[in-house]
């Protein structure tokens, strides 16, 4: 019986860990292409925020700077990118992943600025009340067990509760994206909403939290 491909095909060697292949993905979203080492030791990237980018991004308003302290891929720029009901003026995509960091220049960096510090730096740097971020901090530690990914604190605890520490005291507005379980979100004081993703995973249509200081409209 022929069984179904179900995601990334695995092989045990291992190939465009030095140079990344860039694709497209369902959505007409860049992306990267990484093998699957072994089950458990995969580049996993960034669960949820491709499936939810475009309702995302339509939530961002107007800005003088529009910032990804953790850039990663990028998926949330390049929805926005694509509206012509906003205005934004410079966009800085950061990732302190030296490999996110060169795929971001080769594939951006014609005409964003893109950069390769601590989010904290980054986002305090930044801050005015014309500046709007989109935070997606690591949810899982396990996901960065790989040479081309960063995880630089203890936990996801330590990148949550700094991320709230700085959201805290901002004078622009930001859209934090997490799990949908997140309690220190959920607690936070800020406005939260579930935003259901476009396509299915494993049977399901995932759900991203986000936290806001945006007001939100109720349905």
């Amino acid at each position: 019986m022929k069984t179904k491909w179900r995601g990334i095909k695995t092989t045990s060697r291992a190939i465009n860990e030095i140079q990344a292949k860039t694709i497209i993905n369902r959505l007409g979203q860049k992306s990267i292409s990484l093998p699957r080492i072994t089950d458990d030791k995969r580049w996993a990237g960034y669960p949820g925020i491709a499936g939810v980018a475009r309702k995302i991004a339509k939530l961002i308003p107007n800005c003088l700077t529009y910032v990804e302290p953790f850039a990663g891929t990028a998926k949330v720029f390049q929805e926005l990118a694509k509206r012509n009901d906003v205005s934004i003026g410079q966009v800085v995509l950061n990732d302190k992943s030296r490999f996110i960091y060169n795929w971001l220049k080769r594939e951006f960096g014609y005409d964003v600025y893109v950069t390769r510090e601590d989010f904290v730096k980054c986002i305090k740097r930044l801050d005015s009340n014309k500046t709007f971020y989109l935070i997606d901090q690591a949810w899982f530690k396990s996901y960065y067990d790989q040479k081309f990914s960063c995880f630089d604190r203890e936990s996801v605890k330590a990148y949550d509760e700094e991320v709230l520490d700085l959201c805290n005291h901002l004078k622009g507005k930001f859209i934090i994206t997490t799990r949908k379980e997140n309690k220190r979100m959920l607690n936070s004081g800020f406005h939260n909403k579930l935003i259901k993703s476009e396509y299915v995973v494993s049977g399901k249509y995932p759900r991203v939290l986000i936290t806001t200081n945006l007001e939100l409209r109720k349905k």
